[in-house]
């Protein structure tokens, strides 16, 4: 609905990249995992069959990781996750291919943060 700053359905995310900050808190940056095609202009890595079991998530239906749709927040303070149980790990390749394709879509000004450290 118009003005939600929440979705209203429980998805997967993608923690891409996190940052111990000298207060001991984490801050985690999070890509959305979605299962709607996404268009042409959006920034996203489809994900592989194989990582999709590996993280425990259907393998039947398609899914892409939003890169251009970046939220952060501190983990250790989050009211935004119902479970912080993680339900598996992209392999190290995987996951290193998600980061390096947000570096540099970040560095280019492609990504829109949303910021729930405020």
């Amino acid at each position: 609905m118009a003005g939600e700053t929440e979705g209203r359905k429980t998805r997967p995310v993608c923690i891409a990249v996190t940052v111990a900050k000298s207060d001991s808190e984490t801050v985690v940056f999070i890509l959305p995992i979605t299962t709607q095609p996404p268009l042409d202009s959006r920034k996203f890595i489809e994900v592989p069959q194989i990582e999709s079991q590996r993280v425990g998530l259907e393998t039947h239906v398609r899914k892409w990781v939003m890169l251009d749709e970046i939220n952060t927040d501190i983990l250790e303070q989050s009211y935004v996750w119902e479970d912080r149980t993680p339900i598996g790990t992209f392999s190290s390749v995987f996951t290193s291919k998600i980061q390096s394709s947000l570096i540099v879509l970040a560095r280019s000004g492609g990504a829109s943060v949303v910021d729930r450290l405020k």
